[in-house]
């Protein structure tokens, strides 16, 4: 008698960013992975800039009970934003078809500010006050086991075929599936 082992091929769904990457996890997807986990940290490290100025500014400028009002707002809207932008995050994680396109308002105010208007300039610095929570909780998700909504979502699609599919052997599957 001959022993025949079982060559079956899953269908393994692609996922914007990393293709079909994420499947075996190898070099190609872990670089990728770092390269956003680093973009993030830099966009994070930049808004923190941003609103350290804010704070500066309104340590130098304000006098003594204007000061601790506007500092109370900015701390106000650092958890505001905070607060919304992780639960978003973990929304959009649990159920990939919640995302939503942002919007262009920050081009435009970014171009104004760029063009010279004092005015769009200052609203940049007030705006990361408010974006400073979207970025750190995208950053935070980005170090964690699976980066996006819909990996997360794949992964549960392949682990189901597999449960369908017992007769694949552990050698034929990724690390991440073998039983």
């Amino acid at each position: 008698m001959t022993n025949h082992t079982t060559n079956i091929q899953p269908p393994i769904p692609s996922i914007p960013l990393f293709g079909q990457s994420w499947y075996e996890r190898g070099f190609g997807y872990w670089t990728k992975r770092a390269l956003i986990s680093i973009a993030l940290g830099l966009l994070l490290l930049l808004s923190i800039v941003f609103i350290c100025a804010v704070v500066a500014t309104i340590i130098d400028k304000a006098s003594s009970w204007p000061r601790i009002v506007l500092l109370l707002l900015v701390i106000a809207g650092i958890s505001w934003s905070h607060y919304v932008a992780f639960k978003q995050v973990q929304a959009r994680k649990a159920s990939p078809s919640s995302n939503t396109v942002a919007g262009s308002a920050g081009l435009v105010t970014g171009a104004a500010a760029y063009g010279g208007s004092g005015i769009a300039g200052s609203l940049i610095l007030v705006g990361q006050v408010f974006v400073v929570g979207w970025i750190t909780a995208n950053f935070v998700y980005s170090l964690q086991r699976y980066v996006s909504p819909f990996e997360v979502r794949a992964v549960r699609h392949m682990q189901e075929w597999f449960v369908q599919h017992p007769e694949v052997p552990n050698s034929q599957r990724p690390k991440q599936f073998q039983r």
